[in-house]
């Protein structure tokens, strides 16, 4: 398969969702960053607090007491404020609680409150909880509460939140980002159907943004004024072709009457002939196509247009060709055609080789992306430098090499490209080996599956608009 190179860039669209979701993403952990900083020094004092409150007032309770309630006392602290005191012992095993972040300013807060020598451990003897060690009448206790309080603010829950806030972002961005690109992409499809030399549907002018409004608007009236510059430009050119046929007919009639000499009559008829060849070029570059794309065998195609330009018949042409079977793009056959055939009449007025003999080389067949179909024509010729190829794409313009010896219009290649843009295909020049030129025409390639589903898909939707309207018809 023919190898393709192209160019992948991100559209539009992703590009601007991506930067949004980035400027939303930064925006909450920063958020989150700076709820955590500022909350932390008053949750800190606040849990500090709390322990230092709760020990004072176990203490307190303890030591206010008649000795004969204190077990029940602290039978009602355990059963209602799940708040334990037990014996402090050198043997006890103590995990000491981590001393970051939160951790370490309530620990600061406490000592500071209770005493330097006051122990916060997150597990006594292999039983977790938050434990402070007191010193009541002069013996030391374990005093053991919820482990709750220690809990960030924020807790667990903040995850679930982040991805609420995270889906809802993301759906907004997206709408954000479709209400700015949509009618972009709008603009740039209108914009490739009019390069393609078809008539898009006109833009909305009832935008929702000025700005976009004033771009449709603008859009529309080009449009608008380019088809009028067309249909000036081929009826020009219509009436020029037309009246230049007839004293061109009333020239060939006259010379093949007249009493010439052969060879003198010969010349003028081939002058003649060649200025009716440059009239009939001249119609067909101007005459805008209204013929339909249809589903064509690429391979097909080019060896119709090979038979049809006799190029077998030709002693003085070699034909080397590699065609692909069952290779299916979009285009107008009579167009496709035509592109195909002025291929070969450009390369047998420009392409023979210094011994007279034009050797073709002709291929169709895959890219090796699978996604584009490539027809190429070399020959052997004298070739084209580069700093000509972009030139001769344009209408009326020829190469140097091309200015002498031979006659012809400029518009082959024109035409070639104006057919294959259309086609939503395009027009590469290259050199050919050892030496020559190659033109390489690329071809979306369609598959006749989808193709056929999606003709079918049109025209149930065109069956359900008909019947929709006839029953509004009905109604009336």
């Amino acid at each position: 398969m023919l190898s393709l190179s192209r160019n992948h860039r991100p559209s539009l669209f992703w590009r601007t969702f991506i930067l949004l979701c980035g400027l939303i993403f930064f925006s909450v952990v920063g958020w989150l960053q700076s709820f955590r900083v500022l909350s932390e020094l008053p949750y800190s004092q606040g849990v500090a607090q709390h322990i230092v409150s709760t020990a004072n007032l176990t203490k307190y309770a303890l030591v206010t007491a008649d000795p004969l309630f204190r077990v029940d006392l602290l039978k009602l602290l355990a059963a209602r404020e799940g708040l334990l005191l037990s014996p402090r012992e050198p043997t006890d095993r103590v995990q000491v609680l981590p001393g970051d972040g939160f951790n370490g300013l309530i620990e600061q807060l406490v000592k500071h409150s209770l005493g330097t020598d006051t122990v916060l451990a997150s597990s006594v003897n292999d039983v977790a909880g938050l434990w402070v060690s007191v010193d009541i009448d002069g013996d030391a206790y374990w005093m053991q509460t919820d482990s709750g309080i220690l809990d960030p603010p924020l807790g667990t829950a903040w995850l679930w939140w982040a991805l609420a806030a995270c889906l809802a972002s993301l759906f907004g961005a997206t709408l954000l980002t479709r209400h700015v690109i949509d009618p972009l992409a709008k603009l740039s499809l209108v914009a490739t159907q009019l390069g393609q030399g078809k008539v898009p549907a006109p833009l909305p002018e009832d935008a929702g943004t000025a700005e976009i409004q004033a771009v449709n608007m603008s859009f529309n009236h080009m449009v608008q004024d380019l088809r009028r510059m067309e249909a000036d430009r081929e009826l020009l050119l219509a009436g020029v072709s037309h009246d230049l046929r007839t004293p061109i007919t009333r020239l060939r009639l006259e010379v093949e009457l007249a009493d010439l000499p052969e060879d003198s009559r010969a010349a003028m008829v081939s002058d003649l002939e060649q200025m009716e060849n440059i009239v009939n070029q001249f119609l067909s570059y101007a005459r805008h196509s209204h013929e339909e794309q249809e589903l064509v065998n690429l391979g097909e195609a080019v060896e119709a247009a090979m038979s049809n330009a006799r190029l077998s018949n030709d002693t003085s042409i070699k034909v080397t060709s590699s065609i692909a079977p069952n290779v299916f793009v979009m285009a107008p056959p009579l167009e496709l055609s035509r592109a195909v055939q002025n291929l070969f009449t450009n390369a047998m007025r420009y392409g023979r080789s210094d011994d007279g003999i034009l050797r073709l080389h002709v291929t169709a067949d895959l890219a090796r992306d699978g996604k584009n179909a490539v027809l190429a024509v070399g020959d052997e010729g004298a070739g084209l430098p580069a700093a000509e190829r972009e030139r001769v794409m344009r209408p009326f313009e020829r190469g140097e090499s091309a200015r002498s010896g031979v006659t012809g219009t400029g518009l082959g290649l024109a035409i070639v490209e104006r057919i294959v843009r259309r086609s939503g295909g395009s027009v590469q020049l290259d050199d050919m080996t050892p030496h020559g030129l190659l033109v390489r025409v690329i071809f979306p390639v369609t598959d006749p599956k989808t193709h056929k589903s999606r003709e079918q898909k049109l025209a149930r939707e065109q069956e359900k608009l008909e019947k929709k309207m006839l029953k509004g018809q009905q109604k009336n």
